[in-house]
């Protein structure tokens, strides 16, 4: 089984374009850190970035997309030796207008697109946890893929004209650009890799987790598994922790509650049905393990994502 395309395809987020910032040379703006993950599109020829808790600057330029999964503050300017030009919040409320501030200068060839995108109970998803406070894709010289070079100029191109529905137009690009991002740089990943990807990798942890992805209903148990990779029960339950970072059955519920909140999705499966497909013997069962790790009872996760909805 694919398990990378399965986790892509299950991946719950929002994201949006917040605003449109244009800039007169010498300029310098800081950003707080944030609770949701931050991105920015560079639309200028060479820059520098200054994050929190980093030694060194990133050098960027024309055409870069800079994330931060974890909303760090940081500091982006077009040189080192210029002042404080403002400071922005970066903290968005989902529904907030996308916002353009011209420069005081009146020019608009260079500017800086902010967004950011929120993942949905990120730890159920098995990826996030390994990324890199920063993840910096260049656009010069033809380096960025195709396909990620589309959308980041699609998107370049609708911030700058006021046409109708262009939030939600943003906002679903803004979703393309981050999904495309993970797969940027998860093809990055030498054979060094480590943690869940590197699990991936493995022939008989890899092929244990694509078990778990295929049946998560099974009853499993930590010696079938180990039998299915030809492997001793101590050797393989040992090999899994190492390198997905917690014990098999750990990681079986873990997925089964990330499956979970797709079918609660669909308002006429009943709790019942959902509980006997992933494996629960009853729905009690189900329901207790589903409030122990998402903090919702299944139906206030559904009444949530209405309300979220309709909002």
């Amino acid at each position: 089984m694919d398990v990378l395309t399965d986790v892509l395809n299950g991946l719950e987020l929002k994201g949006w374009l917040s605003s449109r910032r244009e800039l007169t040379p010498r300029w310098r703006v800081a950003f707080l850190a944030s609770s949701d993950s931050v991105f920015h599109m560079l639309r200028f020829g060479a820059g520098y970035i200054f994050v929190e808790g980093e030694e060194r600057a990133i050098e960027v330029g024309q055409g870069d997309v800079v994330f931060f999964p974890r909303g760090q503050a940081h500091t982006i300017c077009d040189d080192p030796a210029a002042p404080l030009s403002y400071t922005v919040p970066l903290d968005h409320t989902i529904g907030q207008p996308y916002e353009i501030f011209p420069s005081a200068g009146g020019r608009t060839d260079q500017a800086l697109l902010c967004g950011a995108f929120r993942f949905e109970h990120p730890g159920l998803f098995p990826l996030l946890h390994l990324l890199p406070n920063v993840i910096h894709i260049p656009g010069a010289h033809g380096h960025m893929q195709p396909a990620f070079a589309a959308i980041v100029n699609l998107i370049a191109s609708e911030s700058a004209s006021p046409q109708p529905g262009r939030g939600a137009v943003l906002s679903r690009l803004a979703e393309l650009l981050v999904i495309q991002m993970l797969r940027v740089w998860i093809e990055q990943q030498d054979a060094a890799a480590t943690g869940w990807l590197a699990a991936l990798r493995d022939g008989p942890i890899g092929g244990a987790v694509g078990l778990i992805h295929q049946h998560p209903e099974r009853q499993w148990k930590v010696e079938e598994l180990a039998s299915a990779v030809a492997l001793s029960r101590s050797a393989f339950s040992a090999r899994f922790t190492q390198l997905v970072g917690e014990p098999p059955m750990r990681y079986l519920t873990r997925w089964r509650m990330h499956c979970a909140t797709r079918l609660l999705k669909k308002d006429s499966m009943p709790t019942e049905e959902i509980a006997e497909r992933l494996g629960y013997e009853s729905e009690g069962a189900f329901r207790k393990a589903f409030k122990r790790e998402v903090r919702l009872t299944p139906a206030q996760y559904r009444r949530r994502r209405s309300a979220s909805a309709a909002g």
